[in-house]
């Protein structure tokens, strides 16, 4: 990070990954979902600089620009946008290092991570005192701008931590909502050893069920209605009801379209191991990664090999958020 200047301010900023629980597909639409952070986080180190240069560090490239011109980089679209909608508040050039505990090509929600961790550094950087809900706004409307479409669920997740129910602002819901539940589920996370990309299954998705599109959105509204007993299952900790709901999650997921062979290997081996309660997709599907609830403590040779043959991610879920403290 060469031309800072030491004497100048230094921020560290950390988010969490996430994953998706309950929602996948039906949030797009403005369905409710609940997610989680996870304990891997991403972490944005800055310092201010006493010119106008924005100097940025990352393991996926660097790139060199200005304050009054913020110029684009393939690799580092989420920190460009984030840094482009706080242009008007920066008073001052910065040199940003950021740095994750996990890989981009797992469906940890790397994006939002940085997104997140990039919005929060920012509002303390540049003194804007956005809330929670303020900032998400902000954030989701890099990720349309980016991508196209997108709930944002993954970004409230890695703002707030924890396990949250998040509902998407409507026609009839101007603003989002992001409930933090208060309680921490065990999880089993299992990558399948490749990644559709989600703009690609919601594509394949909406091919599939052009002719149908009263029975899709049916589908739809069963998985918000799914999503909302497992929600209300969390809330009165009635956990079968909570279990129940992802099992009927992960049919209709099935039904979608957006099963597979591998992913169902891995469902049927995680849910012969008696301490997994229930076992779904995480994520759009076709690929990614497979969410159990429970541990592997108590599982029988077969179901342990099996599971074996795909890539464990150890995660517990965090509670902390996007935060920003001085590095002083």
């Amino acid at each position: 990070m060469s031309g800072s200047i030491n004497s100048d301010p230094k921020w560290r900023s950390i988010a969490p990954a996430n994953t998706m629980i309950l929602g996948e597909h039906s949030v797009v639409y403005g369905q409710p979902a609940i997610a989680c952070a996870l304990d891997q986080f991403v972490t944005i180190h800055w310092q201010t600089r006493q010119d106008s240069a924005i100097n940025i560090y990352s393991a996926l490239g660097e790139h060199h620009t200005q304050i009054d011109n913020i110029t684009l980089h393939p690799k580092l679209s989420f920190v460009i946008a984030a840094l482009q909608a706080f242009q008007s508040h920066l008073t001052c050039g910065l040199d940003i290092q950021v740095e994750s505990e996990f890989l981009s090509t797992i469906g940890l929600g790397s994006s939002a991570a940085v997104l997140a961790a990039m919005l929060s550094g920012l509002n303390t950087i540049c003194k804007t005192d956005f809330n929670l809900i303020q900032l998400f706004e902000i954030g989701h409307r890099i990720i349309i701008d980016l991508q196209g479409r997108g709930s944002g669920t993954d970004l409230a997740a890695s703002l707030s931590g924890g396990t949250l129910f998040f509902q998407p602002k409507t026609d009839l819901q101007p603003l989002p909502s992001i409930q933090k539940l208060n309680i921490k589920l065990p999880l089993v996370l299992i990558y399948a050893g490749y990644k559709t990309p989600t703009a690609e299954v919601l594509k394949q998705v909406a091919i599939a069920w052009q002719d149908k599109p009263n029975e899709l959105e049916m589908l739809y509204r069963s998985m918000a209605q799914v999503t909302k007993q497992a929600f209300q299952g969390l809330q009165n900790q009635q956990f079968e009801t909570f279990y129940q709901a992802c099992k009927d999650y992960q049919t209709l997921m099935d039904k979608l379209g957006v099963n597979d062979e591998t992913i169902q290997k891995i469902i049927d081996a995680l849910i012969r191991c008696e301490s997994i309660h229930c076992a779904k997709i995480s994520g759009s599907g076709l690929g990614d990664c497979v969410l159990g609830i429970g541990d592997l403590n108590n599982c029988n040779s077969k179901a342990l090999s099996e599971v074996a043959a795909y890539q464990l991610i150890t995660i517990k879920v965090s509670n902390t958020g996007a935060m920003t403290e001085s590095a002083e």
